[in-house]
């Protein structure tokens, strides 16, 4: 929470709590000086801050050491005040009085700081929200799905977040030949403007190596070519682009030992080639799609993505599409991004 969040939520602890020790010493007729009345106040409310902080941090351990020490101060403070005197008639109706007023005061003040917390959280969880859902919608407007076809090459692709704002992305970008990727705005700019495919990788991995850490990297994929044979492609840390035959009705992996991006300064990637005939299919998926997990922790994994593809390979692209996460879905919840990106060649 910011500090002014912050602020009035443990305000609003301590007198909510001061007022419930002053409640507690003005159920009894015993005498109550206006030094004990504070101290009480004091540790009351100080205590039950600290109560909250360990709460709200889960910092489980500290209720093992709160209790003997509130008990502890409290022991402390009587024998520091020493016997007390029973009061009676108008000295009682006194300290009722004085308490009362003391009460009211802390409750008001405890009602302001709460209703206050709960208004500047309140504006900032649905400005949040709405930034989200902003995101959201940019994000669908960005990667919307993609369906065409370039000369003898169809191409269908989809991603779908798995909250509101998506981080796997896809692009098809046409500029004399035909790329794929799973990084839009860098790779379609180096592209467009230079157009050199084959130093991509090392382009994209120099301009986010200052953004990113060994704990944050990206992973990258790109097929390109034209009608002529074969296409390049090259990973980078991504799974394997798997190809469907339609001659032998078999499903190869195509991979290579690119590192991720954004890792290493002036690290060299390789490009590989792979050759497409008519009624070949590639599909190339994110993790959001093998990493999904049964009931059981069981995960669906590539081997078994592999066998599901077989089954759907030759059907119009959409309906792959449609099929595997159709799949992946009754196997287990989404819990990553899923973006898929097919590619058939038809003669």
């Amino acid at each position: 929470m910011p500090p002014a969040s912050s602020s009035l939520f443990f305000a609003g602890v301590f007198c909510l709590f001061a007022s419930l020790v002053l409640i507690g010493s003005s159920m009894n007729s015993r005498s109550q000086s206006v030094g004990e009345m504070i101290s009480d106040m004091l540790i009351g409310g100080l205590f039950a801050m600290l109560w909250a902080y360990a709460g709200t941090r889960r910092l489980l351990w500290w209720f093992l050491v709160l209790g003997p020490l509130e008990a502890v101060f409290f022991s402390l403070q009587a024998s520091l005040i020493g016997p007390h005197q029973i009061l009676s008639g108008q000295d009682l109706g006194h300290k009722l009085q004085r308490n009362g007023y003391v009460e009211i005061a802390l409750i008001v003040g405890a009602y302001i700081a709460f209703v206050s917390f709960f208004s500047r959280e309140g504006a900032r969880f649905f400005r949040t929200q709405t930034e989200v859902r902003l995101a959201g919608e940019i994000h669908r407007a960005m990667v919307p799905p993609k369906h065409q076809t370039i000369g003898n090459i169809e191409l269908f692709g989809t991603a779908i977040p798995s909250s509101e704002v998506g981080g796997d992305l896809f692009d098809i970008v046409e500029t004399g030949r035909i790329l794929m990727s799973m990084i839009k705005s860098t790779a379609s700019m180096q592209l467009t403007r230079l157009n050199k495919p084959q130093e991509l990788l090392a382009d994209i991995n120099d301009v986010m190596l200052p953004l990113t850490s060994t704990a944050n990297y990206l992973t990258f994929a790109y097929v390109s070519g034209s009608d002529a044979q074969p296409l390049n492609f090259a990973l980078a840390g991504h799974l394997p682009i798997l190809h469907y035959q339609a001659q032998t009705k078999t499903i190869l992996e195509h991979s290579d030992a690119n590192v991720p991006l954004g890792l290493f300064k002036d690290q060299a990637f390789t490009v590989s080639q792979l050759s497409l005939s008519a009624g070949d299919l590639l599909a190339i998926v994110t993790d959001g799609f093998t990493e999904v997990f049964d009931s059981q922790e069981n995960e669906l994994g590539l081997e078994q993505l592999k066998s599901m593809l077989l089954d759907c390979a030759e059907k119009p692209l959409p309906e792959i599409h449609r099929d595997l996460r159709a799949a992946a879905l009754a196997f287990g919840k989404q819990s990553d991004d899923q973006t898929m990106l097919l590619i058939r060649r038809h003669v």
